[in-house]
């Protein structure tokens, strides 16, 4: 019996379920990061939402673009917080770290 040139050696055919899965397996997390643009206010206050906003979520690290360094300070500052109040009320996986960049509106 002679081998289909394209399938690799090792590996069996996947069923359609399966290969879906794989491709969207990383759609949940975007689904995370639009949820956290939508209740990015409410955990960091008005405040701090006019100067900062969420940029993308990668593996428990939420990317943060700041218009001024005072402003990456203060949510320095408040980091624990903003991370209970994201990860508050969601069995998505946890926020860990936030990572702040620093981009002066032009």
């Amino acid at each position: 019996m002679s081998r289909r040139r394209d399938q690799p050696r090792g590996r069996e055919p996947r069923s359609i379920a399966d290969s879906l899965r794989t491709v969207t397996a990383g759609f949940g997390s975007r689904g995370r990061a639009i949820d956290l643009t939508r209740r990015w206010s409410d955990a960091v206050g008005d405040a701090i939402a006019a100067h900062a906003r969420p940029d993308r979520l990668d593996a428990g690290r939420l990317i943060v673009v700041v218009d001024d360094p005072a402003w990456a300070t203060e949510i320095r500052y408040h980091t624990s917080r903003i991370l209970d109040a994201l990860n508050a009320g969601t069995t998505a996986a946890k926020i860990t770290e936030l990572h702040l960049r620093v981009h002066p509106r032009g």
